[in-house]
């Protein structure tokens, strides 16, 4: 088993290799390429970050310590060279897949539905967005905690662990939860886990001090993020509608459904994705559906096919709306609810490759993967640039205003200022409360060195509650310049 996880590592890397030619893009521009406090050393970072001093600082993931620490390490070994950085993601992503397939076998106990699984989550193009872009490598990192905590705790032991074991895997949860926050998703991962097993106290006994110290772990870090959160130094962006609960719920159900979707069936990519209506009370029939679907396969006595199906349902808890994430929807949102893709489809081919001679089995494998693996490569390309990224997401979310707002900057920095006009104007009429979008018409009219235009346009944005918005502080400065002067100090 050991060659095949080797394998399937190998295998994630080569599939998205391409990245490693990709420079920086979208978000990578502020945390990672234009972030000042990863030049600096290490210690006084850190402790910033832990002392919730970050975000006055103005230090990008200021509750991420794990996260600015891995792309630190990047910046004092690769300096402004995105190739290294994106080398570091790959690898990080083909070690997830191993991991993936490891816990596969902990949950399963069967090699072939490892082997199957690890290979689901490898080729997975839903991924592209997380191993393409290095600012989302925080998901990565905290899949591997994820991936790793579950197979350890659900391999087969007799023998309880001991204080070691549980220092280990307490760590490697910790390392997670400090990467991102979603990595607390596994606490229902767990729960839906255990569906695959006869004897749940058997495995509370054996695994007791592990379970204990994963539990100090989470109060920490959870008084921790609460205290940042309470004393206004928290920087996760959360969304600034407020709905009430039954909306919410509704949204949840939808989200839920979809996530599952995307974790079974992880084809459908995007680089961006529009602004969700209102929620229909059919997302909560759908999700009562899944529900009753779980409970139809254990009252059939497919534990295994009924985990599979509850871990990609409860893993996009973390990210739902009933956490109010800025965005309602993204691809990386599903990347550790594939867990349960791979767990459930690992199984079920298990199952049907069982009569099939163990010569022949890679034959149905390899007419599965080919077209999964084409649409891997064609979702990471647009993340080769902005430009490309941008032209990606007009096309594929044509009603994003984000991704409309995107298209406006890079336009603008190719000299077609009259397409990033129309290009920003389409996002504002799409989502008129969308303040980037008003931001970057800002800097449009700076590119023409229309300063009076600029200074009424920056004084709409401070009406509306933008006065923080990102780029509005350089805005402000180059709106007092000259128009020419105006112009240039718009596309630095």
């Amino acid at each position: 088993m050991k060659l095949r996880l080797w394998g399937i590592a190998l295998f994630a890397v080569a599939l998205f290799a391409p990245v490693v030619s990709f420079g920086f893009a979208y978000d990578d521009h502020w945390t990672v390429e234009n972030n000042p406090a990863l030049t600096g050393p290490l210690a006084p970072l850190l402790r910033s970050l832990f002392a919730g001093r970050a975000v006055a600082k103005g230090i990008p993931d200021a509750t991420r310590p794990a996260m600015v620490a891995s792309l630190w390490v990047d910046a004092h070994l690769f300096g402004s060279d995105p190739a290294g950085y994106h080398l570091h993601s790959l690898l990080l992503y083909g070690a997830c897949a191993a991991l993936a397939a490891l816990a596969v076998l902990s949950i399963t106990g069967r090699s072939v539905a490892a082997f199957v699984g690890g290979v689901f989550f490898a080729v997975a193009p839903i991924h592209a967005e997380v191993v393409a872009a290095v600012n989302y490598r925080e998901d990565v990192i905290a899949a591997v905690s994820v991936f790793g905590v579950v197979a350890w705790f659900f391999a087969r032991r007799r023998a309880a662990a001991n204080v070691d074991q549980a220092v280990f895997v307490a760590a490697l949860w910790a390392l997670g939860l400090f990467a991102k926050e979603s990595a607390v998703v596994l606490v229902p991962v767990m729960l839906a886990a255990l569906l695959a097993r006869r004897d749940v106290r058997a495995f509370a006994r054996v695994r007791r001090t592990a379970l204990w110290s994963c539990a100090v772990v989470l109060a920490g870090w959870g008084a921790w993020r609460a205290w940042l959160r309470l004393s206004g130094r928290d920087d996760v962006p959360l969304a600034l509608v407020h709905r009430g609960l039954g909306e919410r719920l509704l949204r949840t159900a939808r989200y839920l459904v979809r996530v599952t979707g995307d974790a079974l069936f992880p084809v459908a990519w995007s680089p961006d994705h529009a602004t969700e209506p209102a929620a229909s009370p059919l997302w909560a029939v759908a999700l009562a559906a899944l529900v009753a679907a779980v409970v139809l396969l254990m009252w059939r006595r497919e534990r295994v096919l009924a985990a599979g199906l509850s871990i990609a349902v409860v893993s996009g808890l973390a990210t739902s709306p009933l956490v109010s994430p800025i965005n309602e929807r993204a691809d990386r949102f599903a990347f550790i609810a594939t867990l349960g893709g791979a767990v459930f489809w690992g199984a079920l081919c298990a199952r049907v490759l069982r009569p099939v001679p163990p010569a022949r089995r890679w034959i149905p494998l390899l007419l599965a993967v080919i077209p999964l693996a084409v649409v891997a490569r064609r979702a990471a390309a647009p993340w080769r640039s902005d430009a490309d990224l941008w032209s990606a997401a007009i096309a594929r979310s044509p009603d994003s205003a984000r991704a409309w707002t995107g298209y406006s900057m890079t336009r603008r920095i190719a000299g077609d200022l009259d397409g990033a006009d129309r290009a920003v104007a389409r996002a504002i009429a799409l989502d008129p409360g969308f303040l980037r979008a008003r931001v970057t018409r800002v800097y449009n009219l700076l590119a023409r060195g229309d300063v009076d235009g600029a200074r009424s346009a920056i004084e709409d944005v401070r009406r509306r509650g933008g006065a923080r918005q990102q780029g509005m502080r350089r805005a402000a400065e180059c709106a007092r310049l000259a128009p020419a002067e105006a112009a240039r100090c718009a596309d630095m």
